[in-house]
This record gives structure tokens, C-alpha cells and sequence, in this order.
């Protein structure tokens, strides 16, 4: 790289990381409209043209959000969550004091696509329920998730209401299935036009994808799951520690 690209490059992450800053230290609060570009380029001592990068490598990162006709706000807080802990969603964000709603947007029983029938071990003629939520933090669409579950194992599933039950308890306190472990995976994926319309985002935006399998305590596949999710809304860690390693492990 070149040295007046890599001037450049450092100028811009420095005006990013002070802007972080002023998140970070409550100088700039959430739901706030940032100053004009004028003001803030003034202040930072800055080209506009690097503060506008700056600005856009933060909004990539959820840190700030753009809304069509106010500019830049800074963005609500994400919720974190460790990516080995298996306790259901909503667990957490009650545990964090955080409003957590569902809208079902559709429920059919189905022959699945190859893929689901093999992780769900269904065989040839197994048929499986397709579960597609919208998830709510806070009142804002957060999630969209599909849940594949075995029709033999969840009979009349549609008579309970999933909207505002929890479906690991749904399935211990009718079925006598218990979730006792699992495998996931994160990656990124863009929102396409629907993804984008009911979570209210642009086509294309950046969204994080997780899927996996949920097993009971005999290592019976219970669900197939993949979720997209605003990764403004929410981030995920793993938590590493010194010493032997841990036996969990992301598939």
C-alpha cells in the first residue's frame, strides 16, 4: 500500500474510533441525531470526505443507524450474547430487562428439503413442520427465524399459540422433549426483499445468519434453525479462557 493511502486509511479509523469514543463515554447517546457533517468535520479537524468514511464504516458496524431524511443517530445498544450459551433467547433478554415479542408469520406441515430431512434424521417420507417468526426486540424487528421440527415427534403442533409461548416449553410440558444440547454456526448473509420488508432494513443490508441443530438428551435431533439477524440490534462473542480447551466446539 502506498504511504498516502495508508495516511488515508489511518486518518478516517482515527475520526471512527473517536466518534466510538464518544459513544462509548456517553457524549453521544443512543437515539441521538448526529451534529451536521459541517459541525463535527469542523471539530475533528477532519476532511468531510473522511468523516462521511469514518461515518459509514460505524453504521457498518451497528453502531449508528441511518434514517431517510434525519441523517445518522446513534444506534441502541446490541445485545451480546455468548455463542455457547444454549438457555432459549428470551430467557436472556428477560434476565437483561429487554422486551422480547414474536409475530408468526406462517406455520405448514411439510415433506422438507433434503438437507432438513437428513439433519432432522427423518426418513424418506417424514414430514416436518416449518415455523417462520419474527422476532421483536424492544419493538423493533430483530430476527427472522425458521424452525424445521419432525411432525411424527410434535403432533398438532398449530393448536398452540407460538406467538406468545415458548417452544422449548411447548415441547417439554406436551411432548416430554427436553433441548440438551446442539451445534451452531454464524456467518454473514444480505437481506433480500422480503428479509428486508419485515424487518424494515434495505435490500442488501448486511445481516448475521445463524443455524444449527437442537438435540435432546438422548442426541435426538429436536429442531433444524436458521435465523437472520440485524446485527444492529445484536452481536454474539465467545468467551475464551487460558488452559485446557474446552470440549464445546462450533460446528
Amino acid at each position: 500500500m502506498k504511504k498516502d493511502e495508508t495516511s488515508r486509511r489511518a486518518s478516517w479509523s482515527g475520526i471512527a474510533e473517536q466518534l466510538e469514543y464518544w459513544i462509548e463515554s456517553g457524549r453521544l447517546q443512543a437515539g441521538q441525531r448526529l451534529p451536521s457533517e459541517e459541525s463535527l468535520a469542523k471539530e475533528l479537524g477532519c476532511h468531510r470526505d473522511t468523516l462521511r468514511t469514518a461515518i459509514r464504516c460505524l453504521a457498518g458496524e451497528g453502531k449508528l443507524t441511518r434514517r431517510k431524511g434525519s441523517g445518522f443517530t446513534v444506534a441502541m445498544p446490541r445485545f451480546r450474547r455468548n455463542l455457547y450459551d444454549f438457555e432459549p433467547l428470551w430467557y436472556f433478554l428477560q434476565q437483561n430487562r429487554r422486551q422480547f415479542t414474536s409475530r408468526v408469520i406462517s406455520m405448514e406441515r411439510l415433506k422438507p428439503v433434503p438437507r432438513v430431512t437428513r439433519l432432522l434424521k427423518l426418513n424418506e417420507a417424514g414430514e416436518a413442520y416449518r415455523l417462520c417468526r419474527l422476532r421483536f426486540l424492544d419493538g423493533t424487528p430483530a430476527i427472522l427465524e425458521t424452525t424445521y421440527l419432525s411432525a411424527l415427534r410434535v403432533r398438532d403442533l398449530e393448536r398452540f399459540d407460538l406467538a406468545k409461548n415458548s417452544l422449548f416449553e411447548i415441547m417439554a410440558t406436551e411432548y416430554g422433549i427436553y433441548a440438551d444440547s446442539g451445534n451452531q454456526t454464524l456467518s454473514i448473509t444480505y437481506a433480500d426483499e422480503m428479509e428486508a420488508e419485515l424487518l424494515q432494513i434495505p435490500v442488501l443490508q448486511p445481516l448475521l445468519l445463524l443455524r444449527g441443530v437442537t438435540r435432546d438428551d438422548y442426541g435426538i435431533p429436536i429442531e433444524s434453525f436458521s435465523a437472520v439477524i440485524r446485527n444492529d440490534q445484536f452481536g454474539f462473542e465467545g468467551i475464551l479462557r487460558a488452559g485446557e480447551p474446552d470440549s464445546r466446539e462450533l460446528v
